[in-house]
């Protein structure tokens, strides 16, 4: 073998070293399959139930017109909540249908979650 051959053999193991020594880098949580991932924390908060019209849906986000609920304390009119796949499922999804829901402080910020959500 020739030292141009020689030279260009050790490159190439030089090269695969390097690469192989990159790896494909630390995996964060969104690269991980879903049944992967931890669940959210799950709220102790009391639930409340009340009514309303669906304003909007936004995958697992939804804008309702509602009663209000006095005991969350909660004023009529239009709030955002997050909702799961499980109150999703038996549930109406269209802008404009009128249902009745349960829902309670989220475990963590600000916001609200729905438990059910049935049409009336």
């Amino acid at each position: 073998m020739g030292k141009a051959m020689k030279f260009k053999v050790v490159l190439a193991l030089f090269a695969v070293a390097g690469l192989a020594a990159c790896g494909p880098g630390p995996k964060n949580d969104a690269s991980k399959p879903a049944a992967a991932r931890p669940a959210p924390p799950i709220s102790t908060a009391p639930e409340h139930e009340t009514r309303g019209v669906i304003a909007s849906v936004n995958g697992q986000v939804l804008t309702l017109d509602h009663d209000g609920a006095t005991a969350a304390p909660l004023a009529a009119g239009r709030t955002t909540f997050q909702a799961y796949a499980d109150v999703l499922a038996e549930a109406p999804l269209d802008p404009g249908a009128r249902v009745t829901f349960k829902f309670r402080k989220a475990a963590e910020g600000e916001g609200w979650e729905l438990t059910e959500m049935r049409g009336r």
